[in-house]
């Protein structure tokens, strides 16, 4: 996509005023949510959990440069449902508000969830259904292969598996560290990656408020704005982690989904043959904002299944 084909910041209209959000939403939003801080390794791991502990385990991973309140409008229903679960939100490494890493890879962002869950409480009733979207879903897939015996199953949403030769190279671009003025101005220049629409702004605004911080001379975005050039890059083998994994996995894409074209999906249709897959009809790469109703009711109805599987 070029400049000129880039859609305008969905939120520069409002001038750094709040956006009218449904009733459903704000009430979400009231729901009683714990919130805490892990660490290992001495990197702090920001988490936030809906839910009675002692309850079935919950674990979301958010997206790349995303932060735990991508979730807020979900959490508090996956919580409620399925008679009660404890749902832990947690912040990767180098986003949100958890620490950052002077290296970043895929086993320590799985390793560093699975801390984060413990510590949430998504643990205590035993083994965790860990869900991931986007970049959160390739850390849920290390997190299966890698460490999926600690895990009751999976379910990674709109990551695109492909053939290893049609694999990214290398690391995204530098994005964030630059500061804004004052709020207006930052949320006036806040985008989805990749780029969509979304009829539902007011949860658009509510992340966009969520990743910002204050500083002295104004304020800036969470993440580590070399997040991606301190990642090791590695070219993953499909086909070996279908073969590996410790624990059941599913998948669910945004049907419109730019990153999730038939050709893409076919393969891991074909990769992964003991998953199930599901479509969410008119919703694309970022689903969980487009529909988050939706998505709650298709992982509600994936765990209920894996919770009455005959013993």
């Amino acid at each position: 996509m070029t400049k000129a084909d880039r859609l305008p910041p969905p939120l520069a209209p409002f001038d750094g005023q709040p956006v009218p959000a449904p009733d459903w939403f704000n009430h979400a939003l009231e729901t009683e949510a714990e919130t805490g801080v892990a660490d290992r390794d001495g990197v702090s791991l920001a988490w936030k959990a809906w839910g009675e502990r002692g309850k079935p385990g919950v674990l979301l991973v958010h997206g790349g440069t995303a932060h735990k309140g991508w979730w807020d409008a979900m959490g508090p229903f996956l919580a409620k449902e399925g008679g009660g679960r404890r749902v832990v939100a947690a912040d990767l490494s180098g986003m949100g508000e958890s620490g950052w890493r002077d290296v970043y890879t895929m086993d320590e962002h799985a390793r560093d969830m699975l801390v984060a869950a413990e510590a949430g409480g998504a643990c205590q009733a035993g083994k965790p259904i860990m869900i991931g979207h986007s970049f959160g879903g390739f850390v849920t897939l290390q997190a299966a292969t890698m460490l999926g015996d600690q895990l009751e199953a999976a379910i990674i949403l709109d990551s695109p598996i492909r053939k290893p030769e049609k694999q990214r190279e290398g690391s995204p671009p530098r994005r964030g560290g630059r500061v804004y003025s004052d709020l207006s101005a930052a949320l006036a220049r806040f985008r989805l990656l990749p780029e969509q629409e979304c009829d539902n702004l007011w949860i658009i605004d509510h992340i966009a408020r969520g990743s910002l911080k204050a500083v002295d001379e104004g304020y800036t975005w969470l993440f580590d704005p070399d997040l991606w050039a301190k990642l090791t890059y590695q070219r993953r083998d499909p086909e070996a982690a279908a073969a590996n994994l410790k624990c059941p996995l599913a998948f669910i894409r945004g049907e419109n989904s730019v990153l999730m074209g038939e050709e893409t999906w076919s393969y891991m249709k074909a990769t992964f043959t003991r998953s199930p897959f599901v479509s969410i009809p008119n919703t694309q790469h970022h689903l969980i904002l487009d529909a988050p109703l939706a998505v709650t009711a298709a992982l509600d109805a994936l765990i209920e299944g894996w919770a009455r599987k005959p013993v």
